[in-house]
């Protein structure tokens, strides 16, 4: 790749049918990062090594979150999928839940399930009557439903905050490289008076990398922030659609044992 690389910047560079105009915007293809480092100070390397550090953990965070979430889709589609072409049964739809568990929906029916069945509060309330065991499933129920979509929620936007702390911070630090550079090249300027550019190099140098550093930490996790966010989004939605959907039917089959009973 870099052969290919050196390849194209050497022929546009020396092709004499090639604009001087097109010429110089392929500079960029000799900039030495190892040079423009060693001519940083010792504040602009902090910079530097603090957008460096935000951006490896934040690529870290973006493929675990990228497959977890691919594998938290693909299971929750799966599980649907199941559950309406199956017997229509709480207990059949319990089952299917423990073979996905990334899916937050099955989750969701898991505990929900859990609490009708293994609590077995609608059955050691006899002395109540068929409304009040009712509104008693209602609340019970929403509250079980309410406690694990929040976890289920909690566990889909873990790492995405510090996405957010990486694309609000990682520019200011590059911002502050940025002036601490310029605020150097002035210097120079003021103890020199006309300095030559070569005197400059080392402020400016500062300020310009760290921008870039800071640019290069923000830009990816910015993106992938707004990405996992639509998803989470998308899943939060289908909880609440399901919840209410279990919620209904679980109700239902309280108002039949009460019956029975």
């Amino acid at each position: 790749m870099i052969t290919i690389i050196h390849s194209i910047s050497y022929t546009i560079t020396h092709d004499p049918q090639i604009p001087a105009v097109l010429k110089s915007s392929y500079v960029w293809f000799t900039v030495d990062i190892l040079a423009a480092l060693k001519q940083n100070d010792l504040v602009g390397l902090t910079c530097i090594f603090i957008t460096t550090v935000y951006s490896i953990i934040s690529w870290g965070i973006m493929a675990y979150k990228f497959l977890y979430l691919r594998l938290a889709r693909h299971q929750t589609r799966l599980f649907l999928e199941r559950v309406m072409s199956g017997k229509g049964s709480l207990a059949h739809a319990y089952t299917l839940a423990g073979q996905y568990p990334d899916s937050p929906l099955s989750q969701v029916l898991r505990d929900a399930y859990t609490e009708l069945e293994v609590e077995n509060w609608f059955q050691d309330e006899k002395a109540l009557s068929i409304d009040a065991r009712m509104s008693m499933a209602k609340e019970t129920v929403e509250h079980v439903l309410e406690v694990t979509v929040v976890n289920e929620i909690r566990r889909l936007e873990s790492g995405l905050p510090f996405l957010v702390s990486t694309y609000n911070i990682c520019p200011l630090v590059g911002l502050f490289g940025t002036v601490w550079g310029i605020l150097g090249a002035f210097q120079v300027v003021s103890r020199e008076g006309s300095a030559a550019i070569g005197s400059l190099a080392p402020g400016v140098s500062t300020a310009l990398l760290t921008t870039v550093a800071g640019l290069i930490a923000a830009i990816p996790a910015v993106i992938a922030y707004n990405h996992f966010l639509n998803i989470v989004q998308e899943l939060v939605r289908r909880m609440d659609q399901f919840g209410n959907e279990v919620a209904n039917i679980m109700q239902k089959n309280v108002l039949k044992r009460c019956s029975r009973g």
